[in-house]
């Protein structure tokens, strides 16, 4: 099977990188849904008026806003992304979010940072690290450590893939799916199986004072248009990427007739629907030199 973290189908919301679930349309969809358990995990990193914060895999750049009313005029920021057309996109949206701070955006990858050591207060790292493998997120997270000064903070946020559900559907229907593509060798999915160790992770960095903390962001039925939306194409993507994977058959016949654009949306109509999707804040400090 393919692996649609590195080369998605046009289905897959990719952006130039190619790999899955990380175009503009699909980051955006996705943040909206999740705003207020998003700016919740934000505010409790501890960034502080007057940081230079880096925002690493910038995506489309909706954390952005958020970090300038923390680091306000006196702050500043640098945002990178792998994906040109993410980087440019940010750009373009720039001008209308009239940041209180400055902000310069650069193509880049976290394995090897642009930046000189010890050049910023804080690196905020959201939703990405699940696109890395372990060697590679072991490089990131030493990139991270060295452009962050002594006694300041990076911090981690990742899908856990072992807190996601969806009913009515089978129990652990979205476990064993994700289980199957990280056994096929996806790397993503891999990643979020991983989420609930990376206070361990930044343990074993060299980080001290790590805090780590799940939260659950919880829909039911009826849904708004946002989560409907963001809903909606999740289940249709999930739905075809799980055609291939040797599951029970009380999942494969849920995931097959989700496979019907008509049928998602008679199953978010369900007045028992109910879905959970489980992110991961982890949080450590650059040890004084």
């Amino acid at each position: 099977m393919a692996d649609p973290t590195r080369r998605g189908p046009p289905d897959a919301h990719a952006s130039s990188t190619g790999r899955a679930l990380t175009g503009g349309d699909r980051l955006d969809s996705h943040f909206e849904m999740a705003r207020p358990e998003y700016a919740a995990q934000l505010r409790a990193v501890g960034i502080r008026p007057g940081w230079r914060v880096l925002d690493a895999a910038c995506g489309s750049g909706s954390f952005l806003p958020w970090l300038a009313e923390l680091v306000g005029p006196l702050g500043a920021l640098a945002a990178l992304d792998l994906a040109p057309d993410s980087a440019a996109l940010v750009e373009r949206r720039a001008p209308a979010w009239a940041l209180p701070c400055p902000l310069e955006v650069a193509v880049g990858t976290v394995l090897g940072l642009p930046y000189p050591d010890a050049s910023f207060d804080a690196v905020w790292f959201a939703n990405t690290s699940q696109y890395l493998t372990d060697a590679e997120l072991a490089t990131a997270l030493a990139e991270f450590r060295r452009v962050v000064r002594p006694g300041s903070l990076v911090a981690l946020k990742e899908a856990d893939g072992t807190l996601t559900r969806i009913l009515p559907g089978p129990p652990g229907l979205v476990l064993r799916a994700v289980v199957g593509w990280a056994a096929a060798g996806e790397a993503q999915w891999r990643g979020c199986l991983r989420a609930a160790a990376l206070p361990s992770w930044l343990r074993r960095a060299g980080f001290g004072g790590v805090r780590g903390r799940a939260t659950l962001i919880e829909r039911a039925a009826p849904l708004d248009p946002v989560t409907r939306h963001h809903l909606r194409n999740t289940l249709i993507f999930a739905a075809a990427h799980a055609a291939d994977l040797d599951l029970p058959a009380a999942d494969a016949a849920l995931w097959a007739r989700l496979r019907d654009p008509a049928a998602v949306e008679q199953f978010l109509d369900d007045p028992d629907f109910y879905t959970s999707e489980g992110n991961i804040l982890a949080v450590g400090v650059v040890p004084p030199a």
